[in-house]
């Protein structure tokens, strides 16, 4: 005995909607990654909150010459390094705050950045003033 099967439809899937939404996540994703690099001068050393925390011993302080203090010593770029190491190696908690003039060239704030990270910092924590709200 024979059965007749009836004949399947073809399926087709449409694809210019999903196109359509590639194009769309496409030119999301490129808009997006444009604005990680905002083009602004920024002031940035005011802030309205601050931490709570202990104060930490550790303070590298630069002034708008660019000359570095290490809490109220004067330091030589050249000689930071060996100092930091010095104070990082008897601070239990292995940390440096630093505090820089808001003229000063962002340069030197880099600087001193990498310097204590290669000095054995594990933080290194920015200093701002506290703006009083009114």
């Amino acid at each position: 005995m024979e059965f007749i099967r009836p004949k399947k439809p073809v399926l087709s899937l449409d694809m210019a909607p999903l196109i359509d939404i590639v194009f769309q996540l496409l030119i999301f994703f490129m808009l997006s990654s444009s604005f990680l690099y905002p083009a602004l001068k920024l002031n940035l050393p005011k802030a309205t909150e601050h931490d709570r925390r202990d104060i930490e011993q550790i303070v590298v302080s630069l002034d708008r010459d660019g000359n570095v203090y290490v809490d109220t010593q004067k330091v030589s770029m050249n000689d930071l390094k060996s100092v930091l190491e010095a104070k990082v190696a008897n601070s239990p908690k292995k940390s440096v705050h630093v505090r820089g003039d808001q003229e000063m060239p962002y340069k030197y704030f880099v600087e001193v950045m990498d310097v204590a990270r290669k000095a054995g910092a594990h933080q290194v924590n920015i200093v701002h003033q506290l703006v009083k709200k009114e």
